[in-house]
C-alpha cells in the first residue's frame, strides 16, 4: 500500500473493504484537489477536511467506465437527456461514459461535437467523451478534434467507399475505429429478430472491418461482439503481428439468449446485435470468464416504451443501472472471478487513455460504494427515461450505496447531491 505524509491535510479519506490490485482489503483511500493521492492501512489515514467511514456490509470500487452508451441528446431529448442518462449512470456505479453519435442531426461533424459539449456540460453527473460519426470527407473534423476520441462506423457506414478514408485518418492519429459489425447484404425477412440479422452477417462484417483496419494499420474496436464465429477471427487478429485490434461484450450477449424473442418480453429484448442462440451466448460468456474480452460495455440505447411494443421494435434497451451489479451476481454466485470487474473499470479507461478505473495513486478520485444489499429489477424504478429492462425480475445482490467523482459526492443513500458536475475527459496518451 501506498502512504502520504503523516502531516499533511487531505480533502477527503474513504475508509473500507476497498478493491486494491485484485482484492479486497481494508484500506483508507485519501482524495486531494480531485486525485487519489495515497492508499493506506486506515490506522494510517491522512488528516482529512472530511473522512468517511463505511462498515462490513459495503464495498469500495473504482468508479466503472461505460465506452458505449446512447445519451441521445442532442435531437432525441425524449428518449434520454444527459440529465436523466447520468442519472441513471451514477445509480449505476459508473462515473464516465463515452457517448455515440447517432444524434438527430448525427455528430459527425465539429459543429454537432460542439452543442454536444455545452448540452454534456450543463447537465451530466458524470465524466464524459464522444466518438465522432461517419464522415467520408474527415477532414472535415481536423479543427475540433479534440472533441472525439474515435470513431463509429454502423453496418451501412462499413461498406460505403468513405470508410477507407476513416480508417485512414483513425491511423494517422492513434484513434480506434469502433465497429458496428453486421453486413446487411446478408440480413432477412423473419419473425424472429436474431434469424433476421443472422450470425453470418457478423462474421461477414467483422472480416471486412479486419481488412480495412490491415490495410491502413488502423486500430479496430469492434463492439458488443455476439458470436462465436466473430470472436474467433477478432482472437486470431488479436494474436496476429502488424496491427491492433480490440473488442467489447455486453452484459445482455453475454447473460440472455434468443429465447426471449419467442416470450412476452420479445418487443423490449429487440436489439443489434440480436441475442443469440444458446450456444452462441455460451461462447460469449466464457471470453468473458476467460477474461479475452477488452471492455465490457452496456450499450444503453434508451427508447420510449410505444417503440419498443410496436409491430417493429426500435433495437436497444437501457443498460447503465443494472450492468455492475449484474456481474456482481455472477462473482458472488462463483461463475466470474473478481478480476472481471477490470474490464468495466480499468481495462476501457486504459483504452481511452484516461487516468480513472484504479484505486491508486494518481489516479482521478472517482470511487463507487456499493452496499451487500439484494434488490429486484423492476424498470419503474429506473432513473432513465426508459422504464423497462430485459432483466425485468431478475434479484441482484448489490446496490449503488454512495458515488464520488473527482472526490466530490454526487450521490449518497439514494440521494443525489448534485445536479450536474461531469466534464470532458481528454485522454492523456
Amino acid at each position: 500500500m501506498m502512504r502520504i505524509s503523516g502531516d499533511t491535510t487531505v480533502d477527503l479519506v474513504l475508509i473500507g473493504k476497498a478493491l486494491i490490485e485484485g482484492s479486497f482489503l481494508e484500506a483508507a483511500v485519501a482524495i486531494d484537489d480531485g486525485v487519489i493521492v495515497g492508499i493506506s492501512k486506515p490506522s494510517l489515514a491522512p488528516n482529512s477536511v472530511s473522512r468517511v467511514e463505511f462498515g462490513e456490509k459495503f464495498l469500495l470500487l473504482p468508479g466503472m467506465v461505460d465506452i458505449h452508451v446512447h445519451m441521445r441528446e442532442p435531437g432525441l431529448e425524449y428518449k434520454e437527456d444527459w440529465g436523466s442518462g447520468s442519472r441513471a449512470a451514477v445509480k449505476g456505479g459508473v462515473t464516465m461514459v463515452v457517448d455515440m453519435p447517432n444524434n438527430v442531426p448525427p455528430a459527425n461533424n465539429c459543429s454537432v461535437l460542439q452543442e454536444k459539449l455545452q448540452r454534456a456540460s450543463a447537465r451530466s453527473l458524470v465524466d464524459f467523451a464522444f466518438y465522432a460519426g461517419f464522415n467520408p470527407l474527415v477532414e472535415e473534423l481536423e479543427r475540433c478534434r479534440g472533441l472525439f476520441v474515435g470513431f463509429k462506423l454502423y453496418p451501412e457506414d462499413l461498406y460505403s467507399p468513405g470508410a477507407r478514408n476513416v480508417f485512414s485518418y483513425a491511423s494517422r492519429y492513434g484513434l480506434p475505429v469502433v465497429v458496428h459489425a453486421e453486413n446487411p447484404s446478408l440480413f432477412r425477412e423473419s419473425k424472429l429478430h436474431s434469424d433476421a440479422r443472422p450470425p453470418e452477417a457478423e462474421e461477414s462484417a467483422v472480416k471486412h472491418a479486419l481488412m480495412l483496419s490491415r490495410e491502413s494499420n488502423a486500430w479496430l474496436h469492434v463492439t458488443h461482439l455476439s458470436t462465436s464465429g466473430a470472436l474467433m477471427s477478432v482472437l486470431e487478429a488479436k494474436v496476429t503481428p502488424g496491427g491492433r485490434v480490440t473488442f467489447d461484450v455486453t452484459p445482455h450477449h453475454c447473460l440472455l439468449s434468443d429465447e426471449l424473442y419467442r416470450g412476452e418480453k420479445r418487443g423490449i429484448a429487440v436489439v443489434n446485435p440480436p441475442l443469440r442462440p444458446e450456444g452462441e451466448r455460451a461462447s460469449i460468456y466464457t471470453s468473458l470468464r476467460n477474461m479475452l474480452p477488452d471492455a465490457i460495455v452496456t450499450d444503453h440505447a434508451p427508447h420510449r416504451i410505444e417503440e419498443k411494443t410496436s409491430e417493429k421494435p426500435s433495437p436497444g434497451f437501457p443498460g447503465l443501472e443494472t450492468a455492475l451489479h449484474l456481474l456482481f451476481r455472477e462473482i458472488l454466485e462463483g461463475r466470474l472471478g473478481l478480476e472481471v470487474l477490470e474490464l468495466y473499470s480499468r481495462r476501457p479507461a486504459r483504452l481511452l487513455g484516461v487516468k480513472k478505473g484504479v484505486l491508486g495513486e494518481g489516479f482521478e478520485g472517482d470511487v463507487v460504494v456499493v452496499s451487500k444489499e439484494e434488490w429486484v429489477v423492476r424498470g419503474e424504478d429506473f432513473e432513465s427515461k426508459a422504464k423497462y429492462s430485459p432483466f425485468e425480475g431478475w434479484r441482484l445482490p448489490t446496490k449503488t450505496y454512495a458515488v464520488y467523482i473527482r472526490g466530490e459526492p454526487v450521490y449518497i443513500a439514494g440521494q443525489f447531491m448534485t445536479s450536474k458536475g461531469g466534464r470532458l475527459a481528454v485522454p492523456r496518451g
